[in-house]
């Protein structure tokens, strides 16, 4: 990353549209629908929360030593037990990029490229988050910047197609499972939408050209990416009723095949499902980015080590679900859910751990 690198903090923000919102199109909302039926939209409600109690970590930690990158807060906390825990950051990363890209290259294999293996969509996936994440991060929230207008126009589009669909009557009896339910599915959603943006986090504050106001940017693209995920899954039982959404595998895309413009324009799905494609990408693209500066910034790398360590992750990203998914083309929600799942809990521990040993040096440094 050069030092002279600069964005501003609405750039930066819209970064967290991608980062909280990619994993419910294909991961988590066929899981949520199950586990916790109508009261998702509570379950939600919920996570949310406690999504917000998890932002003020966040928000400490990237305020704490506001001229260092994530991993270079890590040396200065913890010092050469830094070198492990930036490893596993950095291992940790990889796995929830491959999570989210992989999942995108089985929907598109699965509904547009039947014939394709989703092994060949992964690749240029790859290719294409690989090939942004290299132009670093000034160019990178360009991009997000015109995917977040986009994606905006998009779901406005589908919201005022489908609204007039919705059926109350759908969404009761609002509650029909266990608290144990709701809960679990809160803790999931809250999880998922919050963790991977931690990573928007390990950025330097200082090279925000209006880095004062990135805290009210944070909450109002936080907020605006609920409201974004509550209404898509809300229209989407409030069309087909909770014992018909609960069959499908991927809700979010198939409400979207109602939409219908003057009787004839059918099949707008397949414009409409950008707002998944750009979501991931984005989010892949920034994974990869934030990790190949923070790890490049770790272990003190030139260019050249730095590429060759950048390479073995990519590989890793490529090679892991040809292990792991040989005998599947196409994967289970249920079970495609539960290992992201540890991925995350394992990082939340490890960001609530660094966050309270940065911020207690950084207090320090600047008392003395």
């Amino acid at each position: 990353m050069t030092n002279n690198e600069k964005i501003n903090s609405f750039s930066l923000s819209t970064l967290i549209i991608a980062l909280s919102g990619a994993p419910f199109w294909g991961i988590l909302t066929s899981f949520m629908i199950y586990k916790s039926k109508t009261a998702t939209l509570l379950s939600m409600l919920i996570g949310f929360i406690l999504s917000l109690i998890l932002s003020f970590i966040f928000l400490k930690f990237f305020d704490s030593y506001p001229n260092l990158l994530g991993s270079e807060k890590l040396k200065k906390a913890f010092g050469k037990l830094s070198y492990i825990m930036n490893a596993i950051f950095g291992l940790l990363a990889i796995l929830i990029y491959i999570f989210l890209t992989y999942r995108l290259a089985t929907f598109l294999s699965s509904q547009y490229l039947t014939r394709t293996s989703n092994i060949y969509i992964y690749t240029l996936i790859i290719f294409i988050t690989s090939y942004t994440a290299s132009k670093k991060m000034e160019t990178l929230t360009r991009v997000s910047v015109i995917s977040f207008f986009l994606s905006i126009i998009i779901f406005s589009f589908d919201f005022f197609a489908l609204v007039s669909d919705i059926e109350l009557d759908n969404f009761l009896p609002f509650i029909t499972v266990s608290t144990k339910s709701i809960i679990t599915s809160s803790l999931y959603f809250t999880l998922y939408f919050t963790v991977p943006v931690f990573f928007g986090m390990c950025y330097k504050k200082n090279n925000l050209v209006d880095k004062e106001k990135f805290k009210k940017y944070y909450y109002s693209m936080l907020t605006l990416s609920f409201i974004i995920l509550f209404i898509f899954i809300s229209t989407t039982i409030g069309i087909y009723g909770i014992n018909l959404t609960d069959l499908f595998d991927y809700p979010l895309y198939t409400v979207l095949k109602r939409i219908r413009i003057f009787s004839f324009l059918e099949s707008l799905e397949n414009i409409s499902s950008i707002i998944w494609v750009l979501y991931t990408i984005n989010a892949g693209s920034i994974m990869l980015c934030i990790t190949f500066d923070n790890l490049q910034a770790a272990y003190n790398l030139n260019n050249k080590k730095s590429k060759i360590l950048n390479s073995i992750l990519i590989l890793i990203a490529f090679i892991f679900p040809l292990i792991f998914y040989k005998n599947n083309n196409y994967i289970e929600t249920y079970g495609y859910v539960k290992f992201p799942l540890i991925i995350t809990s394992v990082l939340l521990v490890l960001i609530i751990i660094s966050t309270i040993v940065v911020s207690i040096k950084y207090k320090k440094n600047k008392e003395n």
